[in-house]
């Protein structure tokens, strides 16, 4: 009997690390490659990536990657996956395409990569794949429709249904109809905003916002949005010029995007409307316009440099205005607020979405727009993702609410499978580890649950090294023992507790040589030791290192 398993290998009910498996007995097809955000406690760590440990003995099959559009949410683990999964073609559409290559040449990742679009179709092992252009916050962005041996998948992710957008063509929509009057088994379906009521608002909307902005802006005039959203830095830039002034790219991405899109057409504009940011001095501000990356308060992003007075030549002074024209990565809002109020603390004016409706429109679609697709696409089964829990929930109220069966609503949650057969029966089975595998640096993996436990108890209780000198014949301690501590208490300044410290080591240094002569049940002792004494005595668990030195 032919199957079809349907596996996130980020885990169904997050809004992150997209990567999405469709294995059949034969075959396997991978939809998206993308990144997650370190949550506040993920000390040190830049980036989460998918578990690809499922495919680790399941290589031969995978016949391809197809991307559904260019967010790092969907492309961002290409870097750090494809090294493990070599030879694996990657289609996608052309910008998705473009930031690819980018990254993948930055890290020197190999790849072959082939661009596809509406009107084409392509067969990878047992799927016929074909698309559908649809409207997101970044061009270029794509449906898929599926042919598998056990029927035909609708994979819709991030979209919305704008009927102007400020680049490339609105949906197509006839050809979504087309589709589902020939048979749809299953939906797959962004569902970020199953909450929230009516249709998301177009793109054109923030021209207005930008408009008003720019005109009550008596110094330089800072936009922040994700680097990839060249729709809004294209409404920026063209309202930015129709006040007459320069456009400064600010930060690595945002740089470096800005020249891939002028390179490929998307953007076009004179010479002399973009100056090099140690130029800026030569204009006035009110001549001036910045797009800044770093719109999630990133530390070290070019906007946390500037707003940190670490930037040589780009201060925020009295007069500017900052717009951050994005929404918040959950986890991110408290750097964003901290931001927020340090730019006012230098004199600046900032306009964010707490106080002005209207600085940003998602690019994700609300209940007007997905309850429009789930008739459209009109399936037998749904599949929310993209989305938590609540909004997978949500999305299973709103298809009931449209006359749906509840029950054709499938709601698995983290590593769990989704299986169809040939006789049109659906189950949700078995689960499959999605641990988080953290992006350290260079490292990948190799920080894990015991190491960001390691940091949060440094973070939060400090560290004591006790360096302990004894003699190698006879095993005892010779001299005072000597205590660092960091991030505890400073402890020369309490030379009771200093006294009370050392007395301790002492005796259970003198206690672990009666039981045993080794330097484990030593190091050991010492630290169970302290651990309890500074509890008692603190209420605090410092982390405690013993380092015993043979004199």
């Amino acid at each position: 009997m032919s199957t079809l398993k349907i596996i996130s290998l980020g885990g169904f009910a997050n809004v992150t690390k997209n990567m999405f498996v469709y294995e059949t007995p034969q075959d396997i097809l991978i939809v998206d490659c993308g990144v997650g955000f370190p949550e506040e406690e993920m000390l040190g760590v830049d980036l989460v990536i998918p578990d690809i440990s499922y495919l680790k003995d399941k290589k031969q099959k995978i016949r391809g990657i197809i991307l559904s559009h260019g967010h790092d949410d969907h492309i961002g683990g290409l870097p750090y996956i494809l090294p493990q999964l070599p030879q694996v073609p990657v289609f996608g559409p052309k910008w998705a395409i473009a930031l690819a290559s980018s990254k993948l040449e930055e890290f020197k990742v190999p790849a072959k990569l082939e661009e596809i679009g509406e009107g084409r179709k392509i067969t990878l092992g047992g799927f016929s794949i074909e698309f559908i252009k649809v409207t997101h916050s970044i061009p270029d962005t794509l449906h898929l429709i599926i042919k598998t041996p056990v029927g035909t998948i609708y994979h819709a992710a991030d979209f919305k249904l704008d009927l102007k957008p400020v680049m490339g063509e609105a949906t197509n929509q006839q050809k979504i109809i087309t589709v589902g009057k020939q048979g749809v088994l299953c939906l797959l379906s962004d569902s970020l905003r199953a909450e929230v009521p009516g249709f998301t608002p177009p793109e054109e909307k923030l021209e207005e916002m930008f408009e008003k902005e720019i005109a009550s802006c008596s110094g330089k005039f800072f936009v922040t949005t994700m680097s990839s959203n060249l729709s809004r830095l294209k409404q920026a830039i063209d309202v930015s010029l129709r006040h007459g002034r320069k456009i400064v790219p600010v930060g690595r991405s945002i740089e470096k995007n800005l020249e891939i899109a002028q390179r490929l057409n998307y953007l076009r504009y004179p010479p002399g409307v973009f100056v090099p940011r140690k130029s800026i001095n030569q204009f006035s501000p009110t001549a001036l316009s910045l797009l800044v990356a770093g719109s999630q308060a990133q530390l070290g992003s070019a906007l946390d440099r500037i707003v940190s007075g670490e930037s040589e030549n780009i201060k925020i002074k009295p007069g500017d205005k900052v717009i951050f024209s994005t929404d918040y990565i959950p986890g991110n809002e408290t750097a964003i607020y901290s931001l927020i109020d340090n730019i006012y603390r230098l004199g600046g004016e900032v306009v964010y979405q707490d106080i002005h409706d209207n600085v940003h429109v998602s690019g994700h679609g609300s209940q007007g727009d997905l309850g429009k697709l789930m008739k459209m696409v009109n399936p037998k089964f749904f599949l929310p993702i993209g989305g938590n829990f609540r909004h997978m929930a949500a999305y299973q109220r709103l298809a009931a609410s449209l006359g749906f069966a509840k029950e054709k609503v499938l709601l698995p949650d983290g590593g769990q499978i989704v299986e169809f057969f040939e006789n049109g029966q659906v189950g949700i089975s078995q689960k499959i580890e999605t641990r988080q595998v953290l992006i350290d640096a260079l490292g990948v993996g190799d920080v894990g649950e015991i190491v960001l436990r390691d940091r949060q108890v440094l973070a939060e209780e400090g560290i004591v090294i006790t360096v302990l000198p004894i003699d190698q014949g006879t095993h005892e301690l010779v001299g005072d023992p000597e205590i660092v501590t960091r991030g505890f208490i400073y402890i020369r300044e309490n030379l009771e507790f200093l006294h009370q410290t050392k007395s301790k080591i002492r005796q259970t240094v003198k206690n672990a040589r009666a039981r045993r002569l080794d330097y484990r049940l030593i190091r050991r002792d010492v630290q169970e030791t302290l651990e309890k004494f500074f509890y008692s005595s603190t209420g605090r668990r410092p982390m405690v290192l013993p380092v015993i030195i043979e004199v």
